[in-house]
């Protein structure tokens, strides 16, 4: 009898483990999906943003980041979240059949109209006046020199539900300008990111831990 009561104790105890555990793997989708998603920073073409290592910017896997989903939530097809010009974002890659992740800013949004000029971008005020964006979060490289893929004078109207994004480094990034392709926009390709596309907006750096720190919106 007393045989038979240990294995019934183990078999509770071995049982209460699997529930913990499967409780405990529930909640970490759960937070996966909808609250936040860890990810980690890859290529330069954030600088001076992310992956800087001893002054310098590292080409390879760098940071670990923390986005949160709650923009990506939506009922009934209405978005509960909103972004705004300057967030930072980690999104899959428009006009690939890869689920490749990159990560930019967020320069143009639904309905504005972008251009670029002499190195310099500007976006469209109410007056149809072109006013040169405030890019503090650019290193002394990168002012004045974000370029375009061919014409020295770049308009780009962005369409409703998507956005206009670069990264940080113009120099060393394959955003909008060049429909997020090295070779550039051929085709059938769009410089625009989709909504649907966005994973989350970054928040924090948390690896390594001599990096960590708040993301704050540069708007």
């Amino acid at each position: 009898m007393a045989k038979n009561n240990n294995e019934v104790s183990k078999m509770k105890m071995i049982w209460e483990v699997l529930v913990d555990l499967g409780i405990v793997l529930i909640l970490f989708f759960i937070i996966r999906i909808f609250i936040v998603a860890p990810f980690r920073v890859q290529g330069p073409s954030m600088c001076d943003t992310f992956n800087v290592y001893n002054d310098e910017c590292f080409s390879g896997k760098g940071e670990h980041i923390i986005t949160s989903r709650f923009g990506t939530w939506s009922i009934f097809g209405k978005s509960l979240g909103s972004y705004k010009r300057g967030d930072i974002i980690v999104f899959t890659e428009p006009n690939s059949e890869e689920n490749k992740y990159l990560i930019k800013r967020i320069i143009g949004m639904p309905g504005d109209t972008i251009r670029i000029k002499d190195g310099l971008v500007y976006l469209q005020d109410e007056d149809g006046s072109f006013v040169e964006l405030e890019e503090d979060y650019l290193n002394e490289d990168n002012k004045g020199n974000t370029l375009n893929q061919s014409s020295a004078d770049q308009r780009y109207t962005v369409p409703e539900g998507q956005y206009f994004v670069m990264g940080d480094n113009r120099a060393r990034s394959s955003d909008s300008r060049r429909c997020f392709k090295q070779v550039g926009c051929t085709g059938n390709a769009t410089p625009y990111l989709d909504e649907a596309n966005i994973e989350g907006e970054v928040k924090l750096v948390f690896f390594p831990l001599n990096h960590f720190r708040l993301i704050k919106n540069k708007s």
